[in-house]
């Protein structure tokens, strides 16, 4: 698809920058200055049909992984659960974004967050008998509820990179948004979305890379637990997913991951900075919180930390093997590994999935950092070429 750029007229406040640029047919970019509340107001005008059409495609999804399963059913759980409510005590910024969205498309938050928190509607069917999170193929393994692979390197002063495959849901190929917004104290963050609803990496306000990963195993553990995923004490996911990108320093990540004792859904960031080694943060079944740093971090989809019984060959579509392979790439990485190496190895298996029906790789990044300047590129599959975008 050419690549057509339209200027739109300020909106909201006298100061903003407002710019939607269509990069491909699967990837936009939606460029804002303004408050969070602004940016899903401006969205959800912007980007109406892609985020209602997104949804209408989530729920038919969902019917697929398990019958009976929908958007509403799900939407009234959360309503039940308040979960958007818990949302604005938690994380005020994530909830003013969504809270724009939402009158913006003229729908229910609840509604929104319960497409925008993907990983408990799949867990929900995972643990009901249906299909956890998608496999390559109609037939699925109820073993193999995940399959993003995230690395990252230390920084040899200003320079350093990371990358990620993020594998999800074959809905997911499209409509993909990412958000470049410039707060109102002029700080600017790049957040990667799905339909401007699933927040899936990006950087931060402080120019740190982030690339996330769902943690199967810790949702594994709740399940074989007999664990609710949507209690009255769980704070929202949403605060990880959204929060983290305020972030000025890997301390400030932490202390989003640390400011309450259990969450929805668990995740796992790993990050890479100008003059920082690389670092790695999980959240935990346990309410524990891990942390390291060293030279690389490479992360499948199961705890660096945390060793469990049920982990094996088979496990989150071979996420030992993913791990291995990904391990074995960085020993011998450096700063200046070159980004066509990174790529040989995103984009072979057994990390990189393709694009089968029900699931595989949504966007294969790579992240140049440079000082507080990052360059992303990313790719989607072998029929696109490499989308630049950065956060200067």
């Amino acid at each position: 698809m050419k690549k057509s750029i339209i200027a739109l007229s300020m909106l909201f406040t006298c100061s903003a920058h407002a710019q939607l640029i269509q990069h491909t047919d699967q990837i936009a970019e939606v460029q804002f200055s303004g408050s969070s509340y602004e940016l899903g107001k401006h969205v959800g005008v912007v980007a109406k049909k892609q985020i209602l059409d997104g949804i209408e495609r989530f729920n038919e999804t969902l019917g697929v992984m398990l019958p009976g399963l929908n958007v509403i059913a799900l939407s009234k759980g959360f309503d039940g659960q308040d979960v958007y409510g818990k949302l604005q005590k938690s994380s005020p910024d994530a909830a003013a974004y969504i809270t724009g969205l939402a009158e913006s498309l003229n729908r229910d938050p609840n509604l929104l967050l319960a497409v925008g928190m993907s990983d408990e509607a799949i867990l929900e069917s995972q643990r009901s008998g249906g299909m956890g999170f998608l496999a390559t193929e109609k037939t699925h393994q109820a073993a193999a509820p995940a399959k993003c692979t995230s690395i990252a390197i230390a920084a040899d002063g200003d320079k350093a990179w990371a990358a990620s495959n993020f594998d999800y849901m074959g809905i997911n190929y499209e409509g993909l948004i990412m958000l470049k917004h410039t707060d109102v104290d002029g700080k600017t963050r790049l957040i990667q979305t799905w339909a401007g609803l699933i927040p899936f990496g990006g950087v931060t306000k402080g120019a740190q890379v982030m690339t996330m990963n769902t943690m199967a195993d810790e949702g594994t553990a709740r399940q074989h637990a007999n664990g609710e995923i949507i209690t009255d004490t769980a704070t929202p996911s949403y605060h990880l997913s959204w929060d983290v990108y305020n972030a000025q320093s890997y301390a400030d990540v932490v202390d989003t991951f640390k400011k309450f004792d259990e969450y929805t859904a668990f995740f796992t960031y790993t990050i890479a900075s100008a003059n920082k080694p690389a670092m790695n943060i999980e959240n935990t079944y346990s309410g524990k919180v891990h942390v390291s740093e060293g030279p690389w971090i490479a992360h499948a989809n199961h705890s660096l930390y945390e060793a469990k019984d049920f982990v094996d060959n088979k496990f989150a579509a071979f996420s030992l093997a993913r791990q291995e392979a990904a391990n074995q790439f960085m020993k011998t990485a450096n700063a200046h590994t070159s980004e066509a190496a990174i790529r040989n190895l995103l984009e072979a298996k057994p990390i990189w999935k393709g694009r089968g029906e029900l699931m595989g790789t949504v966007t294969s990044t790579y992240y140049e950092i440079n000082g507080n300047k990052v360059d992303v590129y990313f790719k989607t599959d072998f029929d696109h070429g490499v989308v630049h975008m950065t956060n200067y």
